[in-house]
């Protein structure tokens, strides 16, 4: 066993929740499973690999780096890079690829046209009906839609856009961002554009709005495990969480009554105890907000992380569990340690920043 920290990352059920996922596609619909961020912390190539195998035709990508290590992997599936590219040879190397790029404005098709492009280049023309982040209205999608259609040298392969609220109990923000939607489609329509591939879920709404799955929906924290929300486990509880995070214990020794530990001494035993270190600290991606909130298992043990979590290392109180000795594992979420969503509400945040926040010196290990 590593003597570093491991996510154990369970391919299988990352297939699995991609099946639950198809199961509520009608035919034809395609799923572009997101591996941004490398896969969500569970590693691209890997989890990129599994996903194809179990039916994912579509990558979502968010750095042009992501979009070379899947073609660098040997993966020909489409893959699209979710924000706009302006350096011309990045271009030219992204559309030697065969990666889709994305249309926000007038300005991103006139920095791919100054573009040496060796093949027509594929865009997915982004309508902004809510988010703010990125693309057009949708008054203005027709008149870029048109500007694209009309050059040889670029591809309109598809048009989306992406929702602000679809995780929460209210539909009126989802129903209203739905409706600017089909408004950019029918002037797209009007002006003679026809789009294959239109595109809006992401993972509350390929779950909790079938009218949104158009051509392709845009699965991502879901295909590991974890929900956008409450809200949205309620529709679909079959999901499998797909990573275990754990760590070595390097120290074991017993303390008294009243000792003071780590940094500022926040934490002293209110009894005699025993204390283990583990080697994993917030340099590793576990974070420091999990100081006197967080625990682990083991030796199947509830331990609560004690005194203030360090760069390279934390404490457990490890008296409920007395066997502990150095090179046992800890099991910092997943398995049957806490919960990634529980620790992430927890401390304010989501599942998300927990799973993507994993360092390098994190290894990886896969099964399924």
């Amino acid at each position: 066993m590593s003597e570093n920290p491991v996510a154990h990352v369970d391919l299988g059920a990352i297939a699995h929740n991609l099946g639950c996922v198809k199961e509520r596609l009608a035919p034809g619909v395609q799923a572009m499973a997101m591996v941004k961020a490398d896969g969500y912390g569970h590693g691209i190539v890997p989890v990129a690999r599994r996903l194809a195998a179990a039916g994912a035709t579509w990558f979502g990508a968010a750095t042009p780096g992501e979009a070379r290590a899947l073609r660098a992997a040997g993966l020909d599936q489409g893959v699209l890079l979710l924000s706009p590219v302006t350096d011309a040879a990045v271009i030219t190397e992204l559309c030697e690829l065969n990666v889709a790029l994305v249309a926000t404005d007038a300005a991103s098709v006139d920095a791919y046209l100054a573009a040496d492009l060796p093949r027509p280049l594929r865009l997915h023309l982004k309508v902004d009906t809510g988010m703010g982040r990125l693309g057009l209205p949708w008054g203005r999608s027709a008149e870029v839609a048109t500007k694209i259609a009309g050059e040889r040298r670029l591809e309109l392969e598809g048009v989306w856009t992406h929702f602000t609220d679809a995780d929460t109990p209210s539909r009126d923000a989802t129903l209203a961002q739905l409706e600017a939607f089909e408004l950019a489609l029918a002037a797209l329509a009007r002006h003679g554009v026809d789009v294959p591939l239109r595109h809006t879920a992401n993972s509350a709404a390929t779950l909790a709005y079938p009218e949104a799955h158009y051509d392709m929906v845009r699965p991502g924290i879901v295909l590991y495990g974890h929900y956008p929300s409450e809200a949205v486990a309620a529709v679909e509880p079959r999901l499998r969480p797909a990573m275990r995070l754990s760590a070595p214990v390097t120290f074991v020794k017993p303390v008294g009554a009243g000792t003071g530990v780590s940094y500022g001494r926040l934490w002293r035993a209110p009894a005699d105890t025993r204390l283990a270190t583990v080697r994993i600290g917030y340099a590793d991606g576990y974070p420091r907000l999990l100081t006197g909130v967080g625990w682990a298992s083991v030796r199947g043990v509830r331990c609560e992380v004690v005194g203030r979590v360090c760069m390279d290392q934390l404490l457990l109180d490890v008296g409920a569990a007395a066997d502990v000795r150095v090179g046992d594992r800890a099991t910092l979420w997943g398995g049957d340690g806490p919960d990634a969503e529980a620790l992430a509400q927890a401390i304010g945040t989501v599942s998300y920043e927990l799973l993507t926040r994993l360092m390098p010196r994190v290894e990886r290990e896969y099964s399924g």
